[in-house]
């Protein structure tokens, strides 16, 4: 019975993982028209932005092996898990960009 609840949370983690790389790949679309409000981009500009989180992917899915073998998995998940959180939270409650 246990064995098969940490299957569950494992299928779970993995799919929120997906899920939250496929929402902010979708935000950013959002972002870029509030960022052009305050700083006119090019369309160069602009696909620079949205290429740099597909960047941010591979050099974080070239580094996690060596990343996780050496911590641990469990604790990098945490860990990644908890600075998401936390930018969230100061995104959210920033009054201002200033």
């Amino acid at each position: 019975m246990k064995r098969n609840l940490s299957k569950g949370w494992i299928f779970f983690f993995g799919a929120l993982g997906g899920l939250l790389y496929g929402y902010d790949t979708g935000v950013i679309s959002g972002a870029l028209l509030f960022i052009n409000e305050d700083i006119p981009l090019s369309n160069f500009l602009e696909g620079l932005v949205v290429s740099s989180l597909l960047v941010g992917a591979i050099v974080g899915a070239g580094m996690s092996g060596y990343v996780s073998d050496r911590f641990g998995r469990r604790r990098v998940v945490f860990v990644i898990a908890l600075i998401y959180v936390i930018g969230a939270f100061v995104l959210a409650f920033s009054p201002n960009v200033s």
